[in-house]
C-alpha cells in the first residue's frame, strides 16, 4: 500500500541515474502526479513510457529515489523523526544534512544575544528555548536569529520558531491542489525580545524564507541581508512498495500577507553587502548605543595590520590605575565580544592599548572608552569616546 511520508529534511545530493521503475510504479507515478503536483502538468503525462521522462518534465525539485538512494537519504536525515500522514506533507527541500549541532548560541557585546539555525531540525522549539533561556540569564536584550547558509528543514520546525515571536498570529499561506488554507504557528509560552533581527542571505531557502515571510508581514522582526534564494515549493515523499520513493512538489506557499517568495525570494529590511550581515546590523546596534548615551565618535583608523597597538593621548594627566583603566577602556570585535587587552602606560596623559592577539584580517573593531575615568586631581570624564576600525585583509 502507498503512503505519503512527512518529508522534513532535504540533503543536496547529485542522481548520477534514475533506476527503471515497475510498470506499477510507472502507473502509480503518474497518479500521484496527475492527484497531486502542483505545476503544470505535462500533456502527454499519460503516454509517458517510463519514470525518468515524466520526473524530466517536472520542476528542479522533483526527483525519483530508487530504494539504495531513499535508504541512503533517510539515513543521512534522521528520518525515523518522520510520520506517516494521510493528506499530503508538507515539506521544504534542499537543505544540506542536518550537523551534529544545529543551533548554537553566544553573546554579543552590548547585551544581544545571538542563535545560528543551521538547518530546521525536528525538535528546534526544545532546542531553541533552551538558548534562548541561557542567553537571557546571562543579559540578553536583544536578539539576533541567524538563518544565513540555512536550506530548510522541517516545516513544523519553522512554525516552532515563529511562535517565539511577539505579534506573530499566522505562520505562512498554503496553496496546493487539494485547496488553500491559512497555517498557523506552534504557540509558545517563552518569547523572543521585541527589538529582534533575523540574518538571510541568498543561500536562506524553503523553511528560512517561511519564517523571514511570516515575520515581514507581521512586522515582528527586522530581517537583514541578501534577498534569499525564493524556493517557496514545498514537497512530499510517496513510498512504493519495493523501497523506492518519489519526491513531488505539493504546494507553494506565501507570507501570511501574501508576500510572494517562490522565484522571487524575500527582500530584506535592512540590505547589506553578502557576509557582511552580522557584523553590519551589530555595528548598527552599537551606534545606536553611542548615540543614547551619547559617545563622541573619533576618525576611524581604517587598514591597520593585525600587530595594531593602539595609544590614546588625553588631554589631561589621567589616574590610570588598573582596575579604573580595564573597567574604562575595552576594545571590541564587531559581530562578536570585547577581546582581552592589555594596557601600557606612556605618559600621564597618555596609554597604549595592547590586544593580547592579533586582530583578525579584514576584521572590524570599536575601542571603546567610557565615561568614568578619572583625571589626577580626581575629577570623571562625563563623556565617553568611541573609534571605529577596521583592520587590513589578508593578502
Amino acid at each position: 500500500m502507498k503512503k505519503i511520508q512527512t518529508a522534513c529534511i532535504a540533503i543536496i545530493t547529485l542522481f548520477l541515474f534514475t533506476p527503471i521503475a515497475q510498470a506499477s510504479t510507472l502507473d502509480d507515478v503518474k497518479f500521484f502526479v496527475e492527484t497531486y503536483y502542483y505545476g503544470d502538468i505535462p500533456k502527454n503525462l499519460n503516454t509517458m513510457k517510463n519514470v525518468d521522462e515524466i520526473v524530466n518534465s517536472l520542476d528542479e525539485y522533483s526527483r525519483y529515489m530508487s530504494a539504495s538512494e531513499y535508504r541512503t537519504y533517510l539515513s543521512a536525515v534522521a528520518m525515523d523523526e518522520y510520520q506517516p500522514t494521510p493528506n499530503v506533507a508538507k515539506t521544504p527541500t534542499k537543505s544540506p544534512p542536518a550537523p551534529e549541532h544545529p543551533i548554537t548560541s553566544s553573546m554579543l557585546y552590548g547585551n544581544t544575544g545571538y542563535i545560528k539555525i543551521t538547518t530546521f531540525s525536528a525538535d528546534l522549539g526544545k532546542q531553541v528555548e533552551a538558548h534562548w533561556t541561557k542567553l537571557k540569564k546571562a543579559g540578553a536584550t536583544g536578539l539576533i536569529i541567524d538563518l544565513r547558509y540555512n536550506g530548510g528543514g522541517y516545516v513544523d520546525s519553522a512554525e516552532q520558531l515563529l511562535g517565539f515571536y511577539q505579534g506573530v498570529s499566522d505562520a505562512y499561506y498554503l496553496k496546493t491542489r487539494e485547496g488553500n488554507k491559512m497555517i498557523k504557528p506552534i504557540p509558545t509560552k517563552t518569547k523572543f525580545p521585541k527589538q529582534s533581527y533575523v540574518l538571510v542571505n541568498r543561500y536562506s531557502a524553503s523553511a528560512s524564507e517561511i519564517v523571514a515571510a511570516s515575520l515581514i508581514d507581521q512586522q515582528a522582526a527586522t530581517i537583514v541581508g541578501e534577498t534569499t534564494k525564493g524556493k517557496g515549493s514545498v514537497q512530499s515523499f510517496f513510498e512504493f512498495n519495493d523501497g523506492s520513493a518519489l519526491k513531488l512538489t505539493i504546494g507553494h506557499f506565501t507570507g501570511p500577507k501574501g508576500t510572494l517568495v517562490h522565484k522571487k525570494g524575500i527582500q530584506p529590511s535592512i540590505k547589506t553587502d553578502s557576509d557582511k550581515e552580522l557584523t553590519g546590523i551589530h555595528q548598527r546596534l552599537l551606534n545606536e548605543s553611542f548615540s543614547n548615551k551619547h559617545y563622541k565618535k573619533i576618525d576611524n583608523l581604517d587598514n591597520v595590520p593585525t600587530t595594531k597597538k593602539m595609544t590614546v593621548q588625553f588631554t589631561q594627566p589621567m589616574n590610570f590605575n588598573d582596575a579604573q583603566t580595564s573597567h574604562s577602556i575595552e576594545l571590541v570585535k564587531v559581530g562578536s565580544v570585547a577581546v582581552p587587552i592589555t594596557f601600557k602606560q606612556k605618559a600621564n596623559n597618555l596609554i597604549e592599548i595592547i590586544p593580547n592577539k592579533n586582530l583578525q584580517p579584514g576584521g572590524s573593531y570599536e575601542l571603546i572608552i567610557h565615561p568614568g575615568l578619572k583625571n589626577t586631581n580626581g575629577r570623571t570624564v562625563k563623556q565617553g569616546t568611541h573609534v571605529p576600525i577596521t583592520v587590513k585583509s589578508a593578502s
